[in-house]
């Protein structure tokens, strides 16, 4: 009797696992896949040089799971998707003190809107596409060993 054939679940469980790994790599890269991200202008807090590693929460947050006949990529961190697609948002800013000119002045709390420049760490990429392919390949390789064996 001929095994069950169905790869699907195990093609999406090895793609969850790969892709996992490769967007966690583009931390370490500090770019997707060889783009660079864009520097800071100011060091974040501690000092830190490095970009969109500062406590790594975000990087730690992130999940894979297989929905469907896919991988999707999720976080629990809201600011996620801004840093990964970029664009504008609007952030609180408490009311402060400034000086200037030796005279100190009170600052009103306002909201402002601010530019955040793509840093992208998941998405489509040729790599991406390369990973998924081989991944096909080894399990339909598996099974055309598997389907000689049957027919022999």
């Amino acid at each position: 009797m001929p095994k069950n054939h169905d790869i699907m679940p195990a093609v999406l469980r090895d793609m969850r696992v790969k892709l996992a790994e490769m967007f966690d790599n583009n931390f370490r890269r500090q770019g997707f896949f060889g783009d660079k991200w864009t520097p800071k202008k100011v060091l974040s807090k501690g000092g830190s040089t490095t970009i969109l590693i500062v406590t790594g929460a975000m990087r730690r947050g992130i999940r894979a799971s297989v929905q469907g006949n896919g991988v999707v990529f999720t976080s629990d961190k809201p600011y996620a998707a801004l840093h990964n697609e970029g664009g504008q948002f609007r952030q609180n800013v408490p009311a402060h003190y400034r000086s200037r000119a030796g005279r100190r002045y009170r600052v009103r709390t306002h909201t402002r809107t601010m530019k955040m420049p793509q840093r992208q760490f998941i998405g489509d990429h040729s790599q991406v596409r390369e990973a998924i392919t081989a991944i096909l390949t080894h399990h339909l390789d598996r099974i055309s060993r598997d389907l000689t064996k049957i027919t022999r």
